[in-house]
């Protein structure tokens, strides 16, 4: 079951449904593609590409609308299928003869509609999969043109489409070298305020260059030198470009002198919440000679429990962002962290809840570090504000606020009690930005750990991998 997008690819059986299922009766209502072809009257031993030339035709997430059916004299209604269907047969069922008809609509409208409908079908030719066991497999491979890279992208390596498929890394980064192009989308509030854009358009895009080095350094040369398009949903026209082959060296030389194994860390397990955790990853470097013990002088290899692999994976994350230095100390920032850490631990102790705890006190010093924890920036215009009070009464009612969002919420359910604050809603999408850029280079850090095998990749099912995602 699935869009109608799916009619394009060999999927049997395929059922796209019609009315929202039942599930109290537990039945539904759908129609396969097999009654579909027959309802539309297409003969497809006769014409197999009909019906694909019809949808791709329509539009779908990957090739835009065919242009003359955009034209609102010609349909005062969104044309149905069955109309690009008698559209197709009025021109013998061709695409090329119907494009050079409304050649004047594609020359105003998309003058490459018809280059990009080209790699579309080549793209459907020849489609990227991955099987239950985990195998990446493209289809009619021996028969691809030198030029696939058109049509199918650049091509990852099998294994990160596996990390990918056990949650080990996510879509943001790996899109990065997919498409070159790394997109903002648009925030819950669609408020643009300065402080927002000056976020995501400069003080994020070292540490989106630092995600994509990590990532980039174990791929083919291909993906080195090219650089990545950044582009923002406020402004069509703000363009950034993500030049990470200058940072490689430098982000791996850092990155690459963690390699502490579990003989190493078993001493210090009353440490913090333990290994694996943030408190123990700044609370350990506090130890007197520890931190010159976790040097690596050697290739890192051998990396193999959960315990070796997150916490080696957090040490690396702190020492990027510079809460550790190249001695593998904690600097000004990285002792007000572990101090932070330790006076959560008995919030943490109550609620029993360490990591959402642990990553809201680290959140709160990105914030402090980017300048937006403050109580600045308060936005009038917006609802949901302090309106009572001297002017340092809300000041410091702001800054409870939004130190606030960064928190699990744990309230009864008592149901709807008042409107939603959209001056903390535009907060939270500071704080979103945030976050996502350091998951982001979290999962950089560990994927480059599998890819370069520092970390051992022998496992015997995904479970492993989905639980280090989850963590």
């Amino acid at each position: 079951m699935g869009s109608r997008e799916l009619l394009l690819y060999n999927i049997d059986p395929l059922i796209l449904p019609i009315t929202p299922a039942d599930w109290e009766n537990k039945t539904f209502r759908g129609l396969s593609k097999e009654h579909i072809i027959d309802a539309l009257n297409i003969d497809h031993n006769r014409s197999p590409d009909f019906l694909e030339d019809a949808l791709l035709m329509a539009g779908t997430s990957f090739l835009p609308t065919f242009p003359a059916l955009l034209d609102t004299e010609m349909y005062k209604e969104p044309p149905t299928l069955l109309n690009i269907l008698n559209l197709l047969r009025a021109q013998e069922k061709s695409v090329d003869k119907a494009s050079r008809f409304f050649e004047a609509d594609l020359k105003l409208r998309d003058p490459k509609w018809y280059d990009k409908y080209m790699k579309a079908k080549m793209g459907l030719r020849h489609p990227v999969t991955m099987t239950l066991e985990g195998a990446v497999i493209t289809k009619e491979w021996d028969k691809l043109t030198g030029d696939n890279n058109q049509y199918l992208g650049l091509q990852l390596p099998p294994e990160l489409h596996f990390y990918l498929s056990t949650a080990l890394v996510g879509p943001r980064t790996l899109n990065y070298f997919v498409s070159l192009k790394s997109v903002v989308f648009p925030t819950l509030d669609g408020v643009t305020s300065d402080e927002y854009k000056r976020l995501v358009t400069r003080a994020l895009v070292p540490v989106k260059e630092t995600t994509a080095a990590l990532i980039g350094s174990r791929l083919h040369r291909g993906f080195q030198y090219n650089d990545i398009e950044m582009r923002f949903w406020f402004d069509e026209d703000a363009k950034q470009t993500l030049v990470h082959r200058n940072m490689q060296t430098q982000v791996n030389q850092k990155a690459d002198t963690w390699g502490v194994n579990d003989a190493l860390l078993s001493p210090h397990k009353g440490v913090g919440r333990g290994p694996g955790t943030l408190s123990f990853a700044l609370l350990s470097l506090q130890i007197e000679n520890f931190p010159r013990s976790t040097i690596s002088r050697d290739k890192v290899t051998g990396l193999n429990s959960k315990s070796e692999v997150i916490s080696n994976a957090l040490w690396r994350l702190l020492h990027l962002r510079g809460y550790v230095n190249d001695q593998h100390e904690l600097t000004a920032w990285g002792r007000a962290l572990a101090t932070t850490m330790k006076s959560i631990g008995p919030t943490v102790n109550k609620h029993n809840d360490i990591h959402h705890i642990e990553e809201a006190a680290f959140l709160a010093f990105e914030l402090l570090r980017f300048d937006n924890l403050n109580s600045r920036n308060r936005h009038s215009e917006l609802i949901g504000g302090p309106l009572r009070g001297s002017d340092e009464d809300k000041a410091n009612c702001i800054l409870i606020g939004r130190t606030a969002c960064l928190l699990k919420l744990r309230h009864q359910n008592i149901g709807y009690t008042g409107p939603l604050s959209k001056n903390f809603l535009s907060f939270h999408s500071i704080i979103k930005a945030v976050r996502e850029i350091d998951r982001d280079l979290l999962e950089a850090v560990t994927a480059s750990m599998f890819l370069s095998n520092q970390a051992s990749r022998e496992r015997t099912d995904k479970s492993h991998y989905r639980d280090l995602g989850r963590r």
